[in-house]
């Protein structure tokens, strides 16, 4: 579909396939349960490799916490598009039930306070006001901009390594010495998730396109014949990594084999819709869950 054709469309032309129609891979997309999933089964991970134990309170807190910035952003997200041209199936689904969305966020809202208020130590809060002042600020440039981000593509590695940080922010109470293992690992599990947002970028350029939304894909759509290669490279170079730091090689195995199935998925553009391998690169995420069940056989 042309991006003047889609333009000239009126919105209820352009929703996708109805919800109650779609996998349950992508419903947890749609709730925007994806992401926190993703961000305990990481911490989980960091935490068995580096031998300590997560307090579960923290755990909870970390869940809720990615929980709410992403209902957050969702429904600003769904608000700032106009009102004629295509929209993603999430996008159709937060607005067509925002007062349920509105209700929920609050919830949530209050849940994480009262979780945090009454059983997150100092130093961990401390850290997560920094993450969630910094994400704040990631929020109020990308909406007050309208998406017109400096020509840095800053957006999708803002998005990152933030995550990452602030999948990390649970560790800080029982954080062993900082290694070279740790901080390479670290950054590793960031570029991972500036690669999911890449991917996401180019899958929906065409949406952002029509939209008049800024991306790295928009500025740089030549970029995206090297997608695969890049999701290759880091595959590769964490597996090399596990080799070299043994005590995580259960984080840079995780990274690698998750970015090999980024590549597998950014190869199969005509087998897999727009909206499912959205939901698909978060889910691809999560293979920690079997690092851990191999781990505890």
């Amino acid at each position: 579909m042309g991006r003047d054709a889609a333009l000239r469309r009126p919105r209820t032309a352009q929703r996708a396939v109805p919800a109650r129609h779609q996998s349950p891979a992508i419903w947890l997309n749609l709730v925007c349960l994806d992401a926190p999933l993703v961000s305990l089964a990481w911490l989980w991970l960091f935490a068995r490799s580096s031998h300590v134990a997560v307090n579960l309170v923290n755990g909870a807190a970390l869940f809720l916490t990615a929980w709410l910035i992403y209902l957050a952003d969702r429904l600003a997200d769904g608000y700032s598009l106009p009102n004629y041209g295509p929209r993603s199936l999430r996008h159709e689904f937060c607005l067509n039930h925002r007062q349920i969305w509105i209700v929920t966020l609050a919830v949530v809202a209050a849940a994480d306070a009262y979780l945090i208020r009454r059983n997150i130590g100092a130093e961990t809060f401390l850290a997560g006001v920094i993450i969630g002042t910094l994400a704040l600020v990631y929020l109020v440039l990308n909406y007050s901009l309208g998406g017109a981000w400096p020509p840095l593509p800053l957006k999708e590695i803002a998005i990152g390594f933030l995550f990452a940080a602030g999948t990390l922010v649970a560790l800080f109470p029982v954080l062993p010495p900082i290694t070279g293992s740790l901080v390479s690992s670290g950054i590793a599990f960031a570029c991972l998730c500036t690669l999911n947002c890449v991917n996401i970028a180019f899958w929906e350029r065409e949406l952002d396109e029509a939209q008049r939304k800024v991306s790295f894909a928009t500025r740089y759509p030549w970029f995206n014949r090297h997608l695969s290669t890049l999701s290759i490279a880091l595959a590769f170079s964490s597996g090399l990594a596990a080799l070299i730091y043994r005590d995580a090689s259960p984080v840079f195995g995780c990274v690698s084999v998750s970015a090999l199935l980024l590549a597998l998925l950014d190869s199969f553009p005509e087998r897999v819709g727009r909206d499912q391998r959205t939901a698909l690169a978060d889910l691809v995420l999560l293979t920690p869950l079997f690092a851990l069940v191999v781990m505890n056989a």
